[in-house]
């Protein structure tokens, strides 16, 4: 039946997993949680079983969801109607577009300066939304994946905080004044692994506890130590990050698995 999904038990972990980080909003400081996120469904790697365990685990009616280009195509299976199709379709079939003419679409030339997903990021910040959930934004073209890891640090500065995911990896960037702060409690770590990467120059002062590698006050940069951070683990319940931005730089966090490891526990 459409928009009915069986799950199997690796994507019903990935729901609990889910479920359970974004009640308790551990990438949040207290008091900062809004109303309403973005939930973009965009035209790279998605299945529709991988979707739907995430949206599922959702609150629906707190989610403005956006189908950039190619992401329609999830929508449509989900039977999940978007608060806005945007993109310059180039990958659509013109016969679904046009089962949702009625409903809010913006079209765009395809010889453009910016990318669907970046349009798309750009409508939720002009909702005033300042968390956004990513589907569909890594695996396939490196270009694209690359890219899409640089809107995330892009957009942070603009105040809205991307989350791109699939099954075998979450990823965010931080950013801000003054010391940052990142709690990982290990019931709620999307993979085995924990990697951290400068972006936009130099973060300082980089601590993490509770990990099998800690760091105490180091700096990191482009030009020292490239896989200093490169899959760490959880020795503890909880990790603990600490870095300093230099001049608007950022921290990405990347939770990953291996592929083996999507079908079970972390």
């Amino acid at each position: 039946m459409r928009g009915q999904i069986m799950l199997s038990p690796g994507l019903q972990y990935f729901r609990g997993i889910w479920r359970q980080m974004w009640q308790n909003c551990w990438h949040l400081a207290k008091g900062d949680r809004p109303m309403i996120r973005g939930f973009i469904l965009a035209g790279g790697d998605l299945t529709p079983e991988f979707a739907s365990s995430v949206l599922h685990s959702l609150e629906r009616s707190r989610l403005f969801v956006i189908a950039a280009d190619g992401g329609l195509e999830i929508c449509a299976a989900l039977a999940v109607e978007p608060d806005l199709i945007l993109g310059d379709f180039d990958t659509v079939e013109p016969p679904l577009l046009k089962q949702y003419e009625g409903g809010r679409v913006e079209r765009y030339n395809p010889e453009k300066d910016a990318s669907d997903l970046e349009l798309a990021a750009e409508a939720l910040r002009k909702r005033g939304i300042r968390e956004g959930i990513v589907l569909g934004a890594l695996g396939g073209r490196a270009d694209h994946g690359f890219s899409n890891i640089r809107l995330c640090y892009y957009e942070a500065k603009q105040g809205l905080r991307l989350i791109l995911l699939d099954e075998q990896n979450r990823i965010c960037c931080y950013t801000g004044e003054g010391m940052q702060r990142i709690v990982v409690p290990r019931s709620e770590q999307w993979g085995h692994y924990l990697s951290i990467f400068p972006i936009g120059g130099a973060v300082e002062s980089v601590t993490m506890e509770g990990f099998r590698y800690p760091l105490a006050a180091q700096r990191l940069s482009d030009q020292g130590s490239p896989t200093l951070t490169v899959s760490n683990e959880l020795s503890e319940a909880e990790g603990r990050i600490c870095f300093c931005p230099v001049d608007g730089s950022g921290l990405l966090v990347m939770e990953t698995r291996d592929r083996r490891q999507r079908s079970g526990a972390t």
